[in-house]
């Protein structure tokens, strides 16, 4: 009798958005609101996983999978926002393996993984909640 089983390369992904205040009139009149969010991917080991966030559903005008212009709205009103690779807001991660980070290593663990929000300053627009849906895909 042979016995054979094969393991399949697989990868799961789970996300948490980011949450904080922006205040236009003094905290962010100069200075930027920053904030975290995170994925958490769980891969079969050799696996080679690449995480991708989309534009978010608020896109501004001239964005793209590559540059993501994204946006936070309450309805009419916008905020300018970005997701980054890195907490010095640098590097945008964006919806192409090109713009998304390299070093997720498959371990066959949860293996967590910060992404960096930051809100530019002087935005000036309505009090009220603003939100935007990005959505995270993992290819392997």
């Amino acid at each position: 009798m042979t016995n054979t089983v094969t393991i399949a390369n697989i990868c799961t992904i789970s996300t948490i958005g980011f949450t904080t205040t922006y205040d236009p009139i003094v905290t962010n009149l100069s200075t930027p609101q920053t904030a975290t969010a995170s994925v958490t991917t769980t891969c079969t080991i050799g696996a080679s996983p690449v995480i991708t966030l989309d534009q978010g559903a608020h896109a501004n005008t001239g964005s793209t999978a590559a540059v993501p212009l994204r946006r936070l709205s309450n309805g009419t009103a916008f905020l300018n926002y970005g997701l980054f690779q890195d907490s010095g807001h640098v590097t945008t991660w964006g919806g192409t393996p090109a713009t998304a980070p390299t070093a997720v290593v498959a371990t066959g663990l949860a293996t967590p993984i910060t992404i960096y929000a930051s809100i530019p300053a002087a935005q000036s627009q309505p009090a009220a909640t603003y939100t935007d849906s990005v959505i995270a895909t993992v290819t392997f």
